[in-house]
C-alpha cells in the first residue's frame, strides 16, 4: 500500500454545490433512455407468470380460476412463440396445467411485498398485470440513474461517467425485467446515498429493505453495522431490529420456503412441486454450485468492476481509506461485502441481484481515481514550487 506523503491534504469529501444544468440534462437523458428501453423492449422473462399469479391471487382467484386468469392475461401480452416457450418442458408445462403446481410457486413471489404492491397500483390506473410488472421496473431503473448521479456527486465522480457505469453494470437489463430487481437497485442506491451523506434517512430505508427483497436483509445488517461502528449506535440497533422483525413477518405471513428448499430448487433440482420437496442429503450437491461459482463469476462484467476496486484499494488504501473512512467504506466495503455474503449463502451468478453494488463501486472507483490523480498533480506542483524557492535562496553563483 502506498503511504501518504507528509503535508498532503487527504479528503474525499467534495464541496457540494448545486448540480450544473448540463449535468442535470445528461442525467435526465440517460434516465429517459433507460425508461424507454425498459418499456419498449421488455425481457418477457418467465417470472412474469409468478408475479401476475400473485396479483390475481390477492384479488381472490385460486385453483383453476387462478391458472386461467394468469395465463390468459400473459397470453394477451406476449407473442405466440414466447408463450409457447413458457408452457413447454416438464417444469413449465406442469405449472401451466396443474393449478396445484402454480399455487406452490406463489410463495417464491409473494415475499416481494413492495414490488407486488406497486404492480397492483399500476394495474389500478389502467395497465394489465403483465405490463405492470415491467412498467414498475422501467420506472425504478430510470430513477436509479438519478440516484447514481447523486451518489457520484457526493464522492466527487464526474456525471459524465454515469452513462458508462449505467451501461456496464446492468441498468438497461433490469429495466425490462418482470422482477423486483430495478426497485431493489433504487432502494439500495437510496440507502448508500443516505449513508454517504450521514442522513438519518438511512435507518428508515435500511429497516424497510426486506419488504423489497428478503435477501436485502443482508444489506440492512451491513449498513446498520457500518453506522454502529461510526457512532450512531442507538439508531443502528433500532433499524436492525425493525428490519429483522419485518423480515420475519414477510416470511411468516407469505409462507416463504426455507433456505434448503430455495437452494435445492434453484441450484440442485428444479421441481414443479416445491412444497413437497425432499432436500438432497448428498454433500456434493451443495458443494458443486460453489465450484461452478468460482469460474462463472470471473466471466461476469461485474467481476471486472470488483477486481479493479480491490486492486485500487490495495494499491492506494492508505491514502484513500485514511482520508475519509466513513464514505469510502460506505461506497466500497458495504456493497462488496453484500456481494460476498450473498454468494456465500446462495452461490448463483444472478447479475441482477448485484446491479446496485457494481454501479456504486464503479462510480466510487472513478471518483477515487480522479481524486488520486488530482492529489498527485497538487503534490507535483508543491514539489516544483519548493524546488524553485530553494533555488532562489541560493547564492547567485550556486544557482543553475
Amino acid at each position: 500500500m502506498s503511504g501518504a506523503t507528509s503535508g498532503e491534504t487527504h479528503t474525499m469529501r467534495p464541496t457540494r454545490s448545486p448540480m450544473r444544468v448540463r449535468d442535470m440534462i445528461l442525467t435526465a437523458v440517460v434516465a429517459l433512455i433507460v425508461l424507454t428501453l425498459g418499456l419498449k423492449k421488455p425481457s418477457y422473462n418467465w417470472d412474469m407468470i409468478g408475479y401476475v399469479a400473485v396479483a390475481f391471487s390477492a384479488e381472490g382467484y385460486h385453483g383453476v380460476d387462478l391458472n386461467k386468469a394468469t395465463y390468459d392475461s400473459v397470453r394477451s401480452e406476449v407473442n405466440a412463440s414466447t408463450f409457447d416457450q413458457w408452457v413447454q418442458g416438464d417444469y413449465r408445462e406442469t405449472v401451466y396445467r396443474d393449478p396445484s403446481s402454480l399455487a406452490q410457486q406463489l410463495p417464491f413471489y409473494r415475499i416481494r411485498v413492495l414490488y407486488v404492491g406497486l404492480v397492483r397500483m399500476v394495474h389500478a390506473i389502467g395497465f394489465g398485470y403483465p405490463r405492470s410488472t415491467y412498467v414498475v421496473s422501467a420506472a425504478f431503473a430510470a430513477l436509479s440513474v438519478v440516484l447514481l448521479a447523486l451518489v457520484g456527486r457526493e464522492i466527487g465522480a464526474p456525471v459524465a461517467a454515469v452513462p458508462l457505469v449505467v451501461a456496464f453494470s446492468g441498468f438497461i437489463d433490469v429495466a425490462g425485467l418482470s422482477t423486483p430487481d430495478a426497485l431493489a437497485c433504487f432502494c439500495c442506491l437510496l440507502t448508500i446515498h443516505a449513508l454517504v451523506r450521514e442522513s438519518m434517512l438511512v435507518f428508515v430505508v435500511a429497516a424497510l429493505l426486506p419488504l423489497v427483497r428478503t435477501d436485502l436483509l443482508l444489506l440492512s445488517m451491513l449498513v446498520c453495522a457500518h453506522a454502529f461502528i461510526f457512532g450512531k449506535r442507538t439508531c443502528a440497533l433500532a433499524s436492525m431490529l425493525v428490519a429483522c422483525m419485518l423480515y420475519g413477518l414477510v416470511v411468516r405471513i407469505n409462507g416463504a420456503y426455507g433456505w434448503l428448499t430455495l437452494f435445492n430448487t434453484s441450484l440442485i433440482h428444479k421441481t414443479a412441486y416445491p412444497a413437497a420437496l425432499v432436500p438432497s442429503h448428498r454433500l456434493g450437491d451443495y458443494l458443486r454450485p460453489y465450484v461452478s461459482l468460482a469460474y462463472d463469476f470471473t466471466m461476469q462484467p461485474h467481476f471486472v468492476i470488483f477486481a479493479l476496486a480491490i486492486w485500487f484499494l490495495l494499491r492506494h488504501g492508505t491514502r484513500t481509506l485514511s482520508s475519509d473512512m466513513h464514505r469510502l467504506s460506505a461506497v466500497f466495503v458495504v456493497p462488496m461485502a453484500f456481494v460476498a455474503l450473498h454468494l456465500l449463502l446462495f452461490p448463483a451468478i444472478t447479475y441482477r441481484f448485484f446491479v446496485f453494488a457494481a454501479s456504486v463501486v464503479a462510480i466510487g472507483l472513478i471518483g477515487q481515481m480522479q481524486w488520486v490523480n488530482r492529489s498527485r498533480h497538487i503534490q507535483m506542483r508543491s514539489v516544483d514550487a519548493d524546488q524553485r524557492r530553494r533555488a532562489h535562496s541560493l547564492p547567485p553563483f550556486q544557482r543553475r
